[in-house]
């Protein structure tokens, strides 16, 4: 009986193992693909807040609404976490 539950233990990490494996690889193809996507249509992100080229664009002109409006509408962020996130953005340049 003890050997039957270690067997059956084994035969779902082993499954699970499996699993895992295959999502990570359908995770890289799909990042590749947005990797593609972005760099076909000139869109670069910042690394640590993850806004356009546009969005930084908007700030560095001094433009907080219109870098406001796009970031909401590339995340769907609110406007308060959109308001935030721009505030940091105009401090940093």
């Amino acid at each position: 009986m003890e050997d039957t539950l270690i067997l059956i233990g084994l035969l779902i990490l082993i499954l699970w193992q499996v699993s895992m494996g295959k999502s990570d690889q359908r995770l890289r193809i799909i990042e590749n693909k947005i990797d593609t996507l972005l760099e076909n249509n000139g869109i670069v992100f910042d690394e640590k807040l993850h806004v356009s080229k546009e969005v930084l664009t908007a700030v560095k002109l001094g433009k907080k609404l219109t870098a406001i409006r796009l970031y909401r509408n590339e995340t769907g962020a609110g406007l308060k976490e959109a308001h935030k996130i721009i505030n940091k953005l105009a401090e940093n340049t």
